[in-house]
């Protein structure tokens, strides 16, 4: 396929789900960048913006469905497109899934739809701007 710049998932034994920008395809290898950050609640999908190094890779893509990496819902920077009904998923896969809940929990938006089902984070904490007295 040659050279090409997208920002895709990549399979992890301990996230699960890795952001990381894909530079190169040749038959059945690709070749990467992975953003490196500093702990587990720093991974987040913005182009690596907020990484401390990156690493440059090469992987099998017969371990991915079809042979193609996830592609990460974001604009051309990078930067994580979040959406509040998860239908709207450009991209609509675990990892997007999963970095979508992730987004909107750190965003402080505990409540998530996917159509008409409501999937709800558990933030561990009281948010007044939703719990407002009116609201109850």
């Amino acid at each position: 396929m040659g050279k090409q710049e997208a920002f895709v998932f990549l399979k992890d034994p301990e996230q699960a789900w890795i952001p990381a920008k894909l530079t190169k395809t040749s038959g059945n290898t690709a070749d990467v960048q992975i953003p490196e950050y500093k702990d587990e609640q720093s991974i987040i999908c913005d182009g690596g913006k907020s990484a401390k190094n990156w690493i440059e890779a090469e992987v099998d893509l017969s371990d991915y469905a079809k042979g193609v990496l996830p592609m990460q819902n974001v604009d051309e920077h990078g930067n994580m497109k979040c959406f509040a009904d998860m239908v709207e998923l450009p991209f609509l896969h675990e990892a997007a899934i999963l970095y979508n809940l992730k987004q909107r929990h750190l965003d402080n938006f505990p409540y998530t739809r996917t159509g008409d089902i409501i999937i709800a984070v558990n933030p561990f904490q009281w948010f007044t701007e939703i719990y407002t007295e009116k609201v109850r």
